[in-house]
């Protein structure tokens, strides 16, 4: 059962303490609080708050303890779990569910941290954190994430995005990917491929939203972006050749990974809305998967690294002396093995050179004022989640 009665959530409230284990990254010294547990826990993405809206607890999903081994696309039974950031007063709110690795069950919270939303089998549900009540939520397509104002829910699946009005229980179609399509300029990518729209981004001051626009091929021949402007209903196309784009802080510009062609190495570029410009922002090649602005001092860039010099941990870029550094390890101080083939020191879209001793992608994400950086693992045996502290990030 996934809608739970009164009575079963509040006898469920009351679930004990997470071991909240506070231990040292032996590389950068860095402390870092691991949330340990015998089960896979994962948070949703790697721009997606599992703080609630007080930074003072975490919503994740917990796989059920018959879930050993993992595989990048299976779906394992699980629940729904909300817990306080110093691991006490852990309570399950939703059973009966399936959701991945990688995103959960597509958990985010609502306004005032008073409910949760997830999706499960293409149904979005949201659920009173107080009352345990559960009700879904009437959308053709299912819900990918809560804008910053709380007000909207952004809608998508491959043929059509749109936006859910919270207020009013209405669901409003905005772009339909024969929209998309007639727009890029890059459409005779597409003949013979299929494609869709995914992976939508509200900006940080809700007035915009980016719309990801890419082939379904494994390896992709088009990834690209939209900014839909909610106020004129204007769309517009922005870049391409690109993978994993993020909001600065100002909502002025977007960040993402781009290769070169001629020798596959990686490097963060920012493309300013006002202009169209784009600028690379370092010189080192940088092997990222989930780039983000630290929300207070954007001119620093957090990231998972997928292989290279900074090991499977998370690195810190500095735009304005365009070097990466490591930030935390995954945490033991593991270092990456030595590479089987020197021109594949890096992830290229989805196939990895050599492949990766953890299946997990840390996937970090800041909270409000960039004072925390949460990211998991699976170093232990099982993906669990851990917090670092990045308060010194101030002084930098």
């Amino acid at each position: 059962m996934n809608c739970w009665s009164r009575r079963s959530f509040l006898s469920a409230a009351v679930a004990g303490a997470m071991n909240a284990a506070e231990i040292k990254d032996p590389v950068t010294g860095r402390k870092v609080v691991r949330y340990a547990s015998p089960q896979h826990e994962t948070h949703h993405y790697y721009d997606i708050p599992p703080w609630d809206p007080a930074g003072r607890r975490l919503l994740f999903f917990r796989m059920d303890a018959s879930v050993d081994k993992l595989t990048a696309l299976g779906r394992y039974p699980g629940s729904l779990w909300i817990m306080n950031t110093d691991g006490s007063g852990a309570r399950k709110i939703a059973d009966g569910i399936k959701g991945n690795y990688h995103v959960g069950v597509n958990q985010f919270w609502g306004p005032g941290g008073t409910t949760a939303y997830y999706t499960f089998e293409r149904v979005t549900t949201v659920i009173d954190l107080a009352t345990g009540e559960s009700v879904k939520v009437n959308t053709p397509v299912a819900a990918n994430r809560m804008s910053p104002d709380f007000r909207r829910i952004s809608c998508v699946r491959g043929s059509e995005w749109g936006i859910y009005d919270v207020a009013a229980k209405k669901y409003e179609r905005l772009v339909t990917l024969e929209r998309a399509l007639a727009l890029s300029p890059n459409r005779h990518l597409v003949v013979g491929t299929a494609s869709a729209l995914q992976n939508t981004r509200f900006s940080p001051d809700g007035k915009r939203i980016m719309i990801v626009h890419r082939t379904n091929d494994d390896f992709p021949k088009l990834v690209e972006v939209f900014v839909y402007e909610f106020e004129s209903g204007q769309l517009r196309h922005a870049a391409a050749d690109l993978h994993h784009p993020t909001w600065r802080p100002d909502s002025q510009a977007i960040l993402f990974v781009r290769r070169r062609e001629f020798d596959n190495l990686q490097a963060l570029w920012e493309l300013d809305l006002r202009t169209g410009r784009e600028t690379r922002m370092t010189d080192d090649h940088v092997p990222a998967g989930h780039p983000s602005y630290h929300p207070r001092h954007p001119h620093l860039v957090g990231t998972d690294c997928y292989g290279g010099p900074m090991g499977y941990g998370v690195a810190l870029i500095n735009t304005k002396t365009r070097k990466m550094t490591q930030l935390v390890t995954i945490p033991s101080g593991a270092k990456p093995p030595e590479q089987g083939d020197e021109r594949f020191p890096f992830r290229n879209w989805g196939l990895w050179f050599p492949p990766r001793p953890y299946l997990n992608e840390p996937r970090p994400v800041w909270n409000a004022d960039g004072s925390r950086l949460l990211f998991t693992s699976q170093e232990s045996g099982r993906i669990n989640l851990y917090v670092a502290d990045t308060s010194d990030l101030e002084k930098i």
